[in-house]
């Protein structure tokens, strides 16, 4: 969780009191949050409130380390302490617990991977555009960082994917979704349980499909988006998380071709972050620029505003669009755009 300021603590940032030094403090809330994930900590609270020394014993960890630890925790927002014992925060237990249905555990390879090795090359690509150590690169080269990327994916989708699939229109008498670059299938499978006549197929590189959603009427197929042939006859296009990570020529090039796949009367749902949105507050804008510098560091890509996506689309030959911003879906928006029904 973030450090919020109080009233106190913020005229002291703002007349430069104090030095800036809370950005440091929030990279050292990454790593404590990372420790107690892998030495189980947030898993024995999920059993039981305990005390330091408690879990200390339990854990095999060093006593007062392990205070010093839940404290931080506990200062965070990740735990909340009661004479003397710990519990999880609602926070701690949706996101970091084993069998939550949205656990992030299985991505904190992928978080210290980040923070670690990505983001130190945040220099060179400021001084020459392109990511110091390529993101795509390294996950083909290190299959534990792919496995922990893609657990990262998957559950962002799951908490994220119910909402997008209510938000998504359908043409009527539809039959076929594509999902590009879809890895987990989750959004597919969220409209596949709305729509009973729907079936989809799944299209990314194999690595990314290793965990993709069992379904009867959900197909995975390994490929390249950008280079193999998508096929043709669908009515509904998913391409979600993509954009921001492709150059402008390969954005223009793959919205052409999902637009020849689809049926005339189809729907392509573009689903990313857009930077001309409305965010409600200066930490939501603020979180957009990072992602923004994030796509830069890592894939040397960018958030693009929805009106430039939205001139992409009309470029393919796509109209009607629109914007749509699904409840419970904070970090995803959509841009809809249908294919017209008659030349």
């Amino acid at each position: 969780m973030p450090l919020f300021y109080n009233a106190l603590e913020a005229a002291a940032h703002r007349l430069s009191i104090v030095p800036p030094m809370f950005d440091y403090f929030g990279a050292m809330g990454l790593h404590a949050l990372v420790a107690a994930a892998r030495t189980g900590i947030f898993d024995a609270l999920r059993e039981r409130p305990s005390t330091g020394g408690e879990l200390a014993a339990a854990l095999n960890l060093e006593p007062h380390a392990t205070g010093v630890l839940l404290r931080a925790l506990a200062g965070l927002g990740y735990l909340r302490v009661s004479r003397g014992r710990y519990r999880l925060t609602r926070t701690a237990r949706r996101w970091l617990t084993t069998g939550s249905p949205t656990s992030l555990l299985p991505g904190l390879a992928f978080w210290e991977r980040t923070a670690c090795v990505i983001w130190p090359g945040l220099e060179k690509a400021v001084r020459d555009g392109t990511p110091a150590t390529p993101f795509y690169a390294s996950l083909a080269a290190d299959p534990e960082l792919s496995r922990s990327f893609h657990a990262w994916t998957a559950a962002m989708a799951a908490r994220q994917a119910p909402a997008t699939a209510r938000a998504v229109p359908v043409p009527r008498g539809a039959r076929h979704v594509l999902d590009v670059g879809g890895g987990h299938g989750l959004f597919s499978l969220a409209l596949l349980r709305r729509h009973p006549r729907l079936r989809a197929t799944v299209i990314d590189l194999p690595d990314a499909l290793e965990t993709a959603a069992s379904h009867p009427r959900l197909t995975p197929r390994a490929g390249s988006f950008l280079e193999d042939d998508l096929g043709t006859g669908y009515d509904v296009v998913l391409l979600f998380n993509i954009v921001h990570g492709l150059s402008d020529e390969e954005a223009a090039l793959l919205l052409r071709r999902l637009a020849a796949a689809l049926n005339p009367g189809g729907v392509l749902v573009v689903g990313d972050q857009f930077g001309d949105s409305r965010m409600p507050g200066r930490a939501s804008r603020t979180l957009l620029r990072l992602l923004d510098l994030n796509y830069l560091v890592a894939v040397g890509g960018r958030v693009r505003g929805l009106e430039e996506v939205a001139g992409l689309l009309r470029a393919a030959g796509l109209h009607r669009i629109r914007h749509r911003r699904p409840l419970g879906s904070p970090t995803t928006e959509l841009a809809v755009a249908w294919k017209p029904a008659h030349p």
